[in-house]
């Protein structure tokens, strides 16, 4: 499609749509245009935006100037926004199946109709088999809070977020280690350690800014270590090609240098550190030499490395990146980077790594209440106490540490096969797909096919909502309004930009409903979007107001590190009252404490060791990601597209339609392929068919896809079986300990 045709099937489609469309009250107005300031939902960064309407239509969305970091700065994604919101494949009805499941026949039916048919079913099955039998699966965020309350007030216990497919081992490990997250400070580091962070695909604008910044200045060192030449690889000052899976025996040799030669911060571990001894037991034998063989990284090379980053400290960031769900040993190699970190005495330090100054810390590191502070209307809900079909957060469980808001995702089809530990009936769904973004598709279609009842909330007929006995369509982020969120030292809100197109509806107004016509509403506090927010702001209506004028409110506050003298005494200039907290050494040491059993960084953490052993310190079991298989096939995250949410919309469809398969051009002519060869990766959890791209820019024993192609979506012509859906030949066991879902696979190569 050309510029000029798709901008005029927008209008037209608009036009359509857009019947009597009124503007909420934030929008500002300026003759017939208008600006709403409000927050993205394209990825989930969620980056404040300014949407320009014009004749109530959204015409164009830029970054919100009044957000520092980002300014009006979007990705291609977020810029695709209004090609979204009025592209013609919506949904914009409730749809009742009225064929077999996945024959893509529906009716269209009214709210009241669709929802009492999800209230009758579920009360039904609660009735017959209990609450627990009836599973709840989101993206974290606030569509995963609603649904959560919901699902709470029903009675179940089994409500999963995305994390085990994605953040759940480094917001694990920081927590395990640290006592809860901590921030990279890019902007002001001189040596950055990269393992495969691709903040130039998988973009984080704020953070790609400081990246590159950081990457083009000359008195600073990027050190990229990945098996394919990204562009973050491309954009380092040193690219060492790691065969996957092995970044652990790499971190594990460069503690074992530290420690052989008393390279790092004694007098920072003395203080702050417990578990040296275990440490230094568990890397005693992790020599440069024999790490070699198993990375392909030279001895000499990572002698040089440990020693720069050594000389740089503690301006440096060790980064334990996103999508941290890469092997079975990733809660071992995101241990490694956090314990790496605080060898290097990099903790509250300028150019290192720090806790988050919102405004909750900033007022009790001042002793006043100076800023706003939020209340959780939410906090009345709680998990049930019945057991989950994952074990998590349960006695005895290998999930044990995994929270019980968030769960296993790879367990779900297992429990639903096995009806263990008790069978599962029904399965309600908002905005994730499924048997796209979770691990062994083939097993997950089995286990659907045993369900009674299939409950999808959603903006397109996807892969998963096709199998749905009743889909819900949700309203976009442009149509609705939601809750105050935190950012930085501040607060931001989504805000509605246009009325809805069509019949659609919001996530929080679905299961507010529901709630209400299920008689299960005793603990809500509120009926509308309006009255949460209200909440929680504490009644205060400035608050409120600006962040609907505004879409953010942000307070200027000197930048602080508590292990910072110079930043302390800027602080201390505007906030007299921290002076008698200073220590003689000019740091704020009696605020820093670590939400961990020994109040201290944990090298060694005892309560994994008793429930896991030999993994509450450092080692490399079972970090082999090939499992006798000739490639490891990799995946991550294009610029173009978020997962498996965007492929469909059409200006960012005709950017990227599919992904090849990327393989070394020389291994690839040995074994007698040429470029845009179809071909069969295979292993024994399924077959995927691919087409070849050679390159030069990945190691011969690797392949590399983007994730969230070769969908199943008759619905939507333009995506529908084009390019490979590399879930599938990913196998359900988790990673150890943190239990995350393995991204790096074993497959062989077969000709089509």
């Amino acid at each position: 499609m050309q510029r000029r045709e798709f901008l005029k099937g927008s209008a037209f489609l608009g036009s359509l749509a857009c019947i009597n469309p009124v503007l909420s009250a934030n929008a500002l107005t300026h003759g017939d245009k208008k600006s709403v300031f409000s927050v993205c939902e394209m990825c989930s960064t969620r980056c404040p935006i300014e949407i320009s309407v014009k004749d109530n239509k959204g015409v164009f969305i830029n970054g919100n100037p009044k957000f520092s970091a980002n300014k009006t700065s979007v990705c291609a994604r977020g810029g695709a926004g209004i090609n979204q919101l009025y592209d013609k494949n919506r949904l914009i009805k409730p749809l009742i199946r009225v064929g077999k499941r996945g024959e893509n026949k529906w009716r269209e039916a009214s709210w009241d109709e669709a929802l009492n048919l999800v209230a009758t079913k579920l009360n039904e099955i609660k009735e017959k088999h209990g609450a627990k039998s009836v599973i709840f699966t989101s993206k974290a965020g606030e569509s995963h809070t609603h649904m959560s309350n919901f699902a709470y007030a029903y009675g179940s216990p089994n409500i999963f977020s995305h994390y085990s497919s994605c953040p759940i081992t480094y917001n694990m490990v920081l927590e395990h280690t640290y006592g809860g997250g901590l921030s990279r400070d890019f902007a002001n580091a001189k040596y950055i350690v990269n393992f495969g962070h691709n903040l130039f695909e998988g973009i984080v604008i704020s953070d790609a800014k400081k990246l590159a910044k950081f990457a083009a200045a000359s008195d600073t060192k990027l050190l990229v270590l990945e098996p394919r030449f990204s562009v973050v690889a491309a954009k380092a000052d040193e690219w060492l090609p790691i065969k996957p899976g092995t970044d652990v025996a790499f971190l594990m040799a460069l503690i074992h240098i530290w420690l052989r030669d008393e390279k790092y911060d004694k007098e920072f571990v003395n203080e702050y550190c417990i578990g040296l001894d275990e440490l230094k037991a568990s890397v005693k034998d992790t020599s440069p030499k024999w790490q070699e063989s198993i990375t392909g990284i030279s001895a000499d090379t990572i002698e040089r490395i440990a020693d720069e980053i050594y000389k740089a400290a503690p301006k440096v960031v060790i980064d334990w990146g996103h999508k941290t769900t890469t092997t079975y040993a990733e809660y071992q190699r995101t241990r490694a980077i956090a314990i790496a970190n605080a060898l290097m005495g990099n903790y509250e330090k300028k150019g290192g790594i720090h806790t988050s100054k919102n405004t909750n810390t900033l007022n009790k590191i001042i002793g006043e209440d100076i800023f706003p502070t939020l209340d959780n209307p939410s906090n009345v809900f709680k998990v049930p106490n019945t057991p989950r079909i994952d074990g998590a957060g349960e006695d005895g469980s290998k999930n044990y540490f995994v929270s019980r808001k968030h769960g296993v995702l790879m367990d779900i089809a297992p429990a639903i096969l096995s009806k263990k530990p008790y069978p599962i009936k029904a399965w309600v769904n908002t905005r994730f797909n499924h048997l796209v973004n979770v691990a062994n598709v083939n097993e997950s279609l089995k286990a659907i096919n045993e369900l009674d009842f299939i409950v999808s909330i959603d903006i397109y007929l996807n892969d998963f909502s096709n199998l749905a006995d009743v889909v819900l369509p949700e309203s976009s982020y442009l149509e609705r309004d939601e809750s105050i969120a935190t950012i930085g030292n501040g607060y931001y809100m989504r805000n509605k930009a246009v009325e809805v197109i069509g019949d659609t509806k919001s996530g929080f107004d679905i299961f507010r409903k529901l709630a209400s016509m299920m008689k299960i509403d005793e603990l809500y506090t509120y009926t509308t979007i309006d009255e949460y927010r209200m909440q929680q702001a504490k009644g205060n209506v400035d608050l409120l107001a600006n962040l609907k004028k505004d879409g953010i409110v942000t307070y200027k506050v000197p930048s602080l590190y508590l292990r910072e003298p110079k930043t302390i005494k800027e602080f201390a200039k505007t906030y007299p009252q921290i002076k008698d907290k200073i220590n003689s050494n000019g740091e704020l040491s009696s605020l820093i404490s670590f939400k961990t059993p020994s109040k201290k960084i944990e090298l060694f953490i005892e309560k994994v060791e008793n429930l896991f052993p030999t993994h509450g310190c450092l080692n490399t079991t079972d970090y082999d990601v090939f499992k006798n298989h000739e490639f490891c096939l990799t995946s991550g995250k294009t610029p173009i597209h978020t997962n498996a949410h965007t492929q469909n919309i059409p200006i960012l469809n005709e950017l990227m339609s599919e992904s090849p398969v990327w393989i070394n051009e020389t291994k690839a002519k040995e074994l007698g392929f040429k470029d845009g060869d179809l071909v069969y990766l295979e292993n024994e959890f399924g077959k995927i068919q691919v087409k070849l791209m050679l390159t030069q820019g990945i190691r011969p024993d690797t392949l590399f896809i983007y994730h969230g192609f070769g969908r199943n979506t008759p619905a939507l012509k333009n995506i529908h079986e084009i390019g490979a859906n590399d879930s599938i030949v990913l196998g359900s066991r988790s990673g150890y300990v943190c239990s995350t879902m393995v991204t790096n696979i074993g497959v062989d190569i077969k000709r089509a």
